[in-house]
């Protein structure tokens, strides 16, 4: 009976399944943040990339042949994030883009007719 009773207390001690049950509850919600952290910084990346194309645009299309002096660039774009897996709400950001353009030889010619 003593016997008995020492090899119980043994198991109740026995911790060598204890560690994959915390890691078969834990594993899976790292995984899962970790995931969704690299989702949302590609799509922070994506706005930037979106962000970037349009200034780009915006200087191409300065021409300083066929402009005038100041000219204004507006545009809107919308960025999204793909909608699956965990996430059921869009993510969307809203990109309103206003830059003022202007021209350095028109603005140098004239610098130089008020100099004479």
């Amino acid at each position: 009976m003593i016997i008995d009773m020492i090899k119980q207390m043994r198991i109740l001690r026995d911790k060598r399944g204890h560690e994959m049950v915390e890691a078969s509850m834990t594993l899976p919600i790292i995984i899962l943040t970790t995931v969704l952290l690299v989702r949302i910084f590609t799509f922070y990346l994506e706005i930037l990339d979106t962000q970037v194309k349009t200034h780009e645009d915006a200087l191409n299309k300065n021409n300083s042949y066929e402009r005038l002096t100041f000219t204004s660039y507006k545009k809107n774009d919308s960025v999204k994030m793909m909608k699956f897996g965990i996430l059921k709400f869009d993510l969307e950001k809203k990109i309103n883009t206003k830059l003022y353009l202007y021209n350095e030889d028109k603005i140098i010619r004239a610098g130089e007719l008020l100099e004479k």
